[in-house]
Order: structure tokens, then sequence, then C-alpha cells
């Protein structure tokens, strides 16, 4: 008899979230459409991940965010800036428009104190958090684990540890641009990503919800204005 064994994974992210919106400053309507809805993601890999992974999970997150019509540019952070930059990210020092993301292993999450399933956390309550964290090794997991079920008997395509790493990294992006307490039912905001939420990673398939995209573009759109704000 074949045993076909579904593997959840609950994306729990520790953050308490602030809610609303300033009105959007109109003043930067000169601006080209695209400089308007661009986001800096600022790369520090702690996990020392090899660099074709994090390329490909960059361009994985990249397209993600450009099907909801934000563009973004990512920076690769030299290691040796690691205290010091992000001691500036918590303190706000980078541009509004720059959102810091730490890969880290699941030693600094056990720093945190967070269950062994976690992927992502996103620090603070502010609105104005530019700081994410992400755990490798966990992401090495569930891929691991997504494949070992495929073998007892799931047929699904399985998403590759890139496709799964710049998924995480959406995500946690997300709860920085989106500024909502919980987790959407459907798409890439899921609390928990079954056999079926990784298959459709897989094909370039878990996305935001058009209402999320459309958050996250007026969150961009504050975020760049009020950047370039003396």
């Amino acid at each position: 008899m074949k045993t076909t064994t579904k593997v959840s994974w609950v994306l729990t992210l520790a953050l308490v979230l602030a809610t609303g919106f300033a009105g959007v400053n109109r003043s930067a309507a000169a601006d080209s459409p695209r400089a308007r809805l661009t986001v800096t993601v600022r790369i520090h890999n702690n996990a020392e991940v090899d660099d074709k992974m994090l390329a490909e999970a960059e361009k994985v997150a990249m397209e993600i965010f450009r099907k909801a019509g934000v563009e973004s540019r990512w920076v690769d952070d030299a290691l040796t800036s690691e205290n010091n930059n992000e001691t500036l990210a918590h303190q706000g020092a980078f541009p509004l428009s720059h959102i810091w993301v730490s890969i880290y292993t699941g030693s600094m999450a056990d720093r945190f104190g967070l269950p062994s399933k976690v992927m992502g956390f996103t620090p603070g309550t502010e609105r104005n958090r530019q700081l994410v964290y992400v755990f490798y090794n966990r992401v090495e997991a569930l891929a691991q684990s997504q494949l070992r079920a495929r073998f007892e008997g799931s047929g699904r395509r399985p998403a590759t540890t890139a496709q799964i790493l710049g998924h995480v990294i959406a995500h946690e992006l997300g709860h920085v641009l989106l500024n909502i307490a919980s987790h959407s039912a459907t798409g890439l905001m899921r609390g928990g990503w079954n056999l079926k939420d990784l298959q459709n990673a897989a094909y370039g398939c878990l996305l935001f919800t058009s209402q999320q995209a459309e958050v996250i573009r007026t969150e961009v759109f504050r975020r760049v204005t009020d950047s370039k704000m003396p």
C-alpha cells in the first residue's frame, strides 16, 4: 500500500505589525514610474549561502515583486559590515526604500527562541521597519522534506532550495511592506506552506494577491518619496 506523506510547514513570523497608511506625497510625480516603485534589498549572507544559489533566489524574489508591480534592486553587502550595518538598519540610518535581509543559520533563530520550523523573522512593530532575518538551514530542511515526501508517493514537482529561499525572502519583505498583523488564506503570505504551495512556488505561481500587490505598491511609493525628502 502506497503511503503519501503530506508535509505542512508553518512559516511563522513572530511580529506585530502596525496598520494604517499616511497620505502619499504627490510631489514625486515628476519622477519616472519605475523610480517611484523601486525598493532596494540589501543582502547580508552571514550563512555563506553559495553565490550561485543566492543569485537564483534573488531572481525568484525579484520576479515575485515584479509581478506585483514593484521593481527591486539587490545589493550584496560585505560580511565585514554586518554588525555596523545591522545596527544602522535598526536605527533607521538607511533610506526607507532600503530593506536589510540578513541570512543566518539556525543558531540565530535559537537565540531568538523561535520554533524549529520558523524560516523567517521580522523584528519590531514600527511602521518603518527595515530589517528582516532568514534562516537558511531551515530552508534547506524544508527542501529536503518535500523531496522525501515525493519519494514516498507524492507526484508533485518539488521546489528547489533556491526557489524556496527566494519565496521566503519575498514573504519576509512582504511583512515589512504590507503592515498587517496576520497571514493570508492563500498565496505567498499564507502562514503555512504545504506541498501544493511548494509546487506553485516551483512553477512561479506562489505570489502576492492582487490586493496585497496594491498595498505594497502604495507602501513602496511612500518609502521612496520619504527617502527623497530633506
